[in-house]
């Protein structure tokens, strides 16, 4: 194991282990949490194609035996379904069985069980492993980190690399006890490194060394500044207006500076916060000033295309039920409660999914009824269908299921960190990203921390600034606003707030994290 701070250089330490220890390996799996850190783990070992990297789900993926199921989308399919099992009142697990289709945590879930009793499948599916490696380990939750454990038994050795420090994804149950109970283990190698922050200026490094240390559930571990130069400097407005304000004049100076140099966007900037509050404003504020930047809090769904693949799906998939469901946003009023009562009564009985498809498709559109039962060449369909056309143009006719699987999981891709242009986000979603500068916005008593939560969270609220505060290779700003609206002030710890009578507005002081740092 291999346990180290932010920009430590975990990843080259462990590469200059493969390329001295394991040269003649002929297969090497490395496993992380997040796409973005696969990406650069990928990136990594480009000139060594004996090693494969992928997310921790996206392995399960490949190695799943349920290879009939559909695995759920998480953005629109599994919250649309899981009001259909509210409301036919049966266990969502079930509905997903009779409709043959799984979330991803049931997959991971059904692939470590099935790893466990199913050792041949297992050794047809992973075979055997010079090595696995496992980044940021402290990320997974109870579940994944058994399913990493069946996985290591086909690898003759096995490298962990984390930080407790950084574990913040508790609202998955994740937490720092397994990376903890891990690295207590005489049976544990730890991997000696420099411990050398390669990333932050000193100034972070100090300031962020003295907020961490006020956790008593961690391991203390060296984490040595290089001479880098930089700042890290609190900031506190009166009003948001102000704060978001002085975010876009800061902005506007530094892409003024890198078009000076003829640079231009070569500055990349991270505006972060623990809370949504007040970033649509400051979204609107850069519009005005004509900045351009990338907004991670909104996700934009494209509700017709969905329809139209969902469509596609219900005529040319295997899936014809469980997309028509998908479609019964379609229906009338009429027909919508027809439908929940007739699957009530199907799932209350030996649910015949064929039978139940035959009794339901009359209440969809004619047109679409008109294909279900002999659907055409997909080229025909086009003909008949031009609005189909430009989804047409991105099917694979040789596998037209997965083709179609494929391109709904690509409606709405993830958004991707654009360098050298604004990236506004949660702190959670800028863990394994780094920018030249990073604003930490909103740090009053009552957002973060939020002892609402509970007094046992606020140690995982300092990892969550923590990871904000390290992304920064340069600048850091830590912004804090006097003056809260009560609209925004009802969402979080009211009780941290004093309201002003005289200016209608509730008071905030700033954030006790701040002062730690301080």
């Amino acid at each position: 194991m291999l346990l180290a701070g932010p920009g430590t250089g975990k990843t080259t330490r462990i590469k200059g282990i493969v390329d001295d220890e394991f040269a003649e390996a002929r297969r090497i799996l490395v496993i992380s949490f997040t796409n973005a850190t696969v990406r650069d783990l990928t990136a990594s070992f480009a000139s060594q194609p004996e090693v494969d990297c992928y997310t921790l789900h996206s392995y399960a993926l490949k190695i799943n035996h349920l290879t009939g199921y559909y695995i759920l989308d998480n953005k629109q399919e599994k919250p649309s379904l899981e009001k259909w099992a509210d409301k036919l009142q049966v266990d969502f697990g079930f509905l997903c069985h009779q409709l043959q289709c799984i979330t991803f945590d049931a997959m991971i879930m059904g692939c470590l069980s099935f790893l466990k009793t199913n050792p041949v499948y297992g050794q047809e599916q992973i075979g055997t492993l010079d090595l696995l490696i496992v980044d940021e380990y402290q990320d997974f939750n109870a579940q994944e980190r058994d399913l990493i454990d069946a996985i290591s038994v086909y690898a003759t050795e096995t490298i962990i690399l984390g930080d407790d420090d950084q574990s913040i994804y508790g609202f998955k149950d994740a937490d720092p006890d397994g990376i903890l109970k891990l690295h207590a283990r005489a049976d544990v190698e730890k991997i000696k490194n420099e411990n050398k922050c390669y990333r932050c200026p000193d100034a972070v490094v100090d300031c962020a060394t003295k907020l961490i240390k006020h956790n008593k559930n961690r391991i203390a571990k060296p984490w040595w500044k290089t001479n880098r130069s930089g700042s890290c400097t609190p900031k506190q407005f009166l009003t948001q207006i102000q704060n978001n304000e002085f975010i876009a004049s800061e902005i506007e100076r530094i892409k003024g500076e890198d078009r000076a140099r003829g640079e231009d966007d070569s500055t990349s900037i991270l505006v972060l916060s623990p809370v949504k509050f007040y970033m649509n404003e400051l979204g609107t504020l850069l519009s005005e000033r004509g900045i351009d930047y990338v907004d991670f809090w909104t996700t934009t769904v494209d509700i017709d295309e969905y329809m139209r693949v969902w469509w596609l799906r219900a005529i040319f998939s295997e899936r014809k039920l469980l997309n028509l469901i998908f479609l019964s946003g379609q229906l009338t009023q009429h027909y919508r409660r027809k439908l929940r009562r007739l699957l009530h009564t199907a799932l209350q009985k030996d649910f015949d999914h064929d039978k139940v498809l035959k009794s339901i498709k009359h209440m969809y559109d004619a047109a679409l009824i008109a294909y279900l039962d002999s659907p055409p060449a997909i080229t025909e369909f086009v003909h008949a269908n031009p609005r189909f056309a430009e989804l047409a143009q991105r099917i694979d006719v040789a596998d037209l299921g997965d083709s179609l699987d494929r391109i709904l999981k690509d409606i709405n891709p993830a958004k991707e960190f654009k360098q050298g242009s604004v990236n506004i986000m949660s702190i959670h979603k800028s863990k394994g990203l780094q920018a030249d500068i990073v604003f930490v916005s909103n740090l009053v008593n009552g957002v973060i921390p939020n002892e609402k939560k509970g007094v046992d969270t606020m140690e995982a609220q300092r990892r969550l600034l923590f990871v904000g505060m390290t992304r920064a290779l340069k600048c850091l700003y830590l912004l804090s606003s006097v003056e809260w609206d009560s609209s925004y002030v009802h969402k979080v710890d009211k009780s941290q707030f004093i309201y002003s009578w005289r200016k209608k507005k509730y008071v905030a002081r700033t954030s006790q994290f701040v002062d730690e740092i301080m």
